[in-house]
């Protein structure tokens, strides 16, 4: 199997990206930095050539930022470097993550070995669901299928049929990389999670997120009102889960 490790890291975001070069030594195999597209940089033709707001239901309620749209076409970027490069798959990490040299290596190598050829499968930096079904498991390790996809894409393992169907679902987005690979009735690809990943999130360490800067809020009222729409989303995207699932 051809496969090559893509570190996504913005470069100007200077202690991250410092930490992801010494990722790249720390890889079971060939990796290389992937320049994260800078959101901030974007003109406002740029955007509107790949961010719409509402395509999808159910509605995400909330309108992107520069740096969730840059991440999104990093990932992008990254589903398209494997096509590229004829790889038949490829480990994208995000730049703020740590990893268990040892376990780590043990985790690639069962995945790389048992995963579905046409498979996306996350590596976790939370715990992982309980709503799960085990599809594989060898020496502690396990492949799982969650009825709900978990949030975050600080590591995963994407083959190269997975990378060509979500480019071709994703050429418009109109909500966050994590939120729209929920949504595998629209990708045509269903995320499966493995655990343990070998990775842990090191985000706080390394001086917070690069998307999330922003202006803070201080009127109670707004927080009180953006949590309320983003329970009532995520409820509505557990209920079309389930009903994908059953």
């Amino acid at each position: 199997m051809l496969a090559r490790a893509f570190v996504i890291s913005l470069e100007r975001a200077t202690t991250r990206f410092e930490h992801a070069k010494s990722l790249l030594s720390q890889l079971p195999m060939d990796a290389e930095i992937l320049p994260a597209v800078d959101g901030s940089e974007m003109s406002d033709a740029e955007v509107a050539a790949c961010y719409h707001r509402h395509v999808h239901q159910p509605r995400y309620p909330f309108a992107l930022r520069r740096g969730e749209i840059g991440c999104f076409l990093s990932h992008r970027n990254a589903w398209q470097k494997i096509l590229d490069s004829e790889l038949d798959a490829a480990l994208i990490l995000e730049d703020d993550v740590l990893v268990d040299s040892d376990r780590f290596r043990g985790a690639i190598e069962f995945v790389r070995a048992h995963a579905p050829k046409d498979s996306y499968v996350q590596l976790p930096v939370r715990n992982v669901p309980r709503d799960v079904i085990a599809l594989s498991s060898r020496g502690g390790h396990r492949i799982l299928l969650p009825t709900i996809t978990p949030l975050r894409t600080s590591g995963q393992w994407v083959t190269r049929l997975a990378a060509k169907r979500l480019l071709r679902a994703t050429e418009t987005f109109d909500r966050p990389v994590d939120t729209t690979l929920q949504m595998h009735w629209i990708t045509g690809v269903r995320l499966l999670t493995l655990d343990p990943s070998g990775i842990r999130d090191l985000t706080a360490e390394l001086g917070g997120s690069t998307i999330g800067v922003g202006k803070k809020r201080s009127l109670s009222l707004e927080k009180v009102s953006r949590e309320f729409n983003r329970a009532m989303y995520r409820a509505k995207i557990a209920r079309l889960s389930n009903k994908a699932c059953a």
